[in-house]
């Protein structure tokens, strides 16, 4: 059987922060702990609070390794930050060189998606992935094409 591994210190750890938690998710999470504590069994618990007997087995296994900070969720960062450039800003961007450009430090003649991701970090404070780049510019029906001499 798998229990909570628990000392007297992380015992009163636990049994204040039952009592101070106002999220009803990390509640659940503590109950759960609290329950393995007390011996009671996985699939008891997991009926319980109608989780899966491996969601259980999950937070008691995060507990005993990290305490209560390694029961902790671990959600992401959120939704991507989108560019917020128009189609005819970034059109107009592209007609200039990325030399012109002194934060980006760089002699390049023609843009490409790192330069382009660089650009949009130190002039629009804008973190997004090179495919997100991509992805917009097929958005907008901008070609991104290389270069071809005429």
């Amino acid at each position: 059987m798998l229990y909570a591994k628990v000392d007297e210190a992380a015992r009163k750890a636990l049994n204040q922060a039952i009592k101070t938690t106002k999220n009803v998710k990390w509640y659940r999470r503590l109950k759960v702990i609290d329950l393995s504590v007390k011996r009671q069994e996985v699939s008891e618990i997991a009926a319980i609070f109608d989780l899966s007997d491996n969601t259980v087995r999950g937070y008691i296994n995060q507990y005993n390794q990290g305490e209560l900070e390694g029961l902790k969720p671990n959600y992401g960062q959120g939704r991507n930050k989108t560019i917020i450039l128009s189609k005819d800003e970034l059109t107009e961007l592209l007609g200039r060189s990325p030399s012109q450009f002194e934060k980006l430090n760089t002699g390049a003649r023609n843009w490409n998606q790192t330069l382009m991701k660089q650009y949009l970090g130190e002039y629009h404070q804008i973190d997004v992935s090179q495919s997100a780049i991509s992805a917009k510019f097929k958005q907008l029906g901008i070609p991104w094409n290389r270069a071809k001499k005429k």
